[in-house]
């Protein structure tokens, strides 16, 4: 199963595939409708940059490769 993902404003029981989806008309489709968040928020990344002190480090590929 293929799947896409795009934000379209829905009107009179209606919702229009935009430009580059215009492919899939004609096509049975499965439809699930999710309220969008406002496109203003901006997602927050799950991840916030890490750093770690490698100063005196010993890398030894040996013993990586054994676990």
């Amino acid at each position: 199963m293929q799947a896409i993902e795009f934000v379209s404003k829905a009107h009179d029981g209606v919702v229009d595939l935009p430009r580059e989806h215009q492919g899939w008309n004609g096509k049975n489709v499965r439809v699930i409708l999710l309220e969008a968040l406002n496109e203003a928020v901006k997602r927050t990344p799950h991840f916030k940059a890490a750093t770690i002190a490698t100063r005196g480090y010993r890398f030894n590929r040996d013993a990586a490769n054994e676990r």
